[in-house]
């Protein structure tokens, strides 16, 4: 018996649960979040979380992994218990530790050298603490890690999700392959693709899931850009559609939102970040919105949580160079996982935006 899957995060941008579910996928893996802190926590988790269990498809989720010590590791397992605490119980497929080469490199930066005994032991510390928590646990890698980082010896209590492209079965024995990126309905573009041979957690009908209301209040986003051919556009709410018009460069942004705060800047063409603003009105040009009338190819934005929210929240945004595809997801100023601090690329004018704070 084999099992078809997919894992998705803020990366895949908005999907279509019910679609997915129509395309025959058992199961889903959600990466909940990176790193040891709550303002990690990936900004479209919430939002895959309910789409996925309100359309009947069971759910495991995985971590990305920074740590770089064995208390690094126990943080990190924390503050995912604390992320997934809402879903504990319609979690049913396991809580991956994933640490790859990224992880590596950040590790290095920080000028501790990573071996197979330390990268083991912070998985083993990942795992145990997860398992402990109640959840079935287990670890993702590729071949190389499997022989050069990890000890399998020692994580063979953990399932493991095994990574291998290009290849007609995975090379050595897994619970779940990850075998490449496919085309799936209800996806943008082509999705990590996934064959379990268990099945962790029985299919589902339908589940009405609403984590606790103060855990969980939506923060209402609504954005407006301005174009020098039709000047300020109607205003746009959360991913209820883009701000812009394809072909035609942005030159001013204005954002607001209904609880917290939010701050922004923009750069210009020319090679400027232009100051940082905080308003919401296109009549106030020195803190109503960012831009100059001159044509924009990057944006910066940082949300800030207020106290009756928690967790903490993160503005979640992305641009589109003119007349191409989207770039992205730009997580708040992040600098981490491959993102840039900022949604754009220097030199490339811009012509759609769109933003949501999860």
């Amino acid at each position: 018996m084999s099992l078809k899957g997919i894992d998705v995060s803020a990366h895949n941008g908005e999907i279509d649960w019910q679609l997915v579910k129509s395309e025959g996928i058992d199961f889903a893996i959600i990466r909940a979040g990176y790193g040891n802190d709550l303002s990690q926590k990936d900004c479209f988790f919430d939002r895959n979380m309910l789409g996925a269990l309100r359309a009947g498809i069971p759910v495991g989720c995985y971590w990305f992994s920074y740590a770089t010590s064995l208390s690094d590791a126990q943080k990190e397992a924390k503050t995912c218990l604390t992320v997934l605490k809402p879903y504990q119980d319609q979690i049913t497929w396991p809580v991956f530790f994933d640490y790859e080469y990224d992880s590596v490199r950040y590790s290095r930066e920080q000028g501790v050298e990573p071996d197979k005994t330390l990268v083991t032991d912070m998985a083993a510390a990942f795992l145990d603490a997860i398992a402990s928590a109640g959840y079935q646990a287990g670890n993702y890698s590729n071949l190389d890690y499997c022989r050069n980082w990890f000890d399998l010896n020692r994580l063979a209590n953990y399932p493991l999700w095994f990574a291998q492209y290009d290849v007609n079965s995975p090379s050595i024995p897994c619970a779940l392959w990850q075998f490449g990126g496919t085309s799936v309905a209800g996806c943008r573009g082509n999705v990590d693709t996934n064959i379990a041979y268990s099945n962790f957690g029985n299919s589902t009908a339908p589940v009405s899931v609403e984590p606790s209301s103060s855990k969980m209040e939506k923060v209402g986003v609504k954005y407006r850009v301005r174009i020098r051919e039709s000047g300020w556009l109607p205003e746009v709410n959360n991913l209820s559609d883009f701000a812009g018009i394809e072909g035609q460069a942005i030159t001013d942004l204005a954002i607001g939102v209904d609880c917290g705060s939010i701050r922004y800047r923009v750069h210009t063409k020319d090679g400027n970040w232009l100051p940082e603003v905080s308003g919401y009105d296109t009549n106030d040009f020195e803190n109503g919105y960012a831009g100059n009338g001159t044509p924009i190819d990057a944006v910066a934005v940082y949300y800030e949580t207020p106290n009756s929210i928690r967790p903490y929240r993160k503005a979640c945004y992305r641009v589109s160079p003119l007349n191409r595809g989207y770039y992205d997801w730009q997580q708040d100023n992040e600098m981490k996982n491959g993102e840039d601090g900022y949604a754009g690329s220097f030199g490339e004018k811009i012509d759609r935006f769109q933003i949501t704070v999860q």
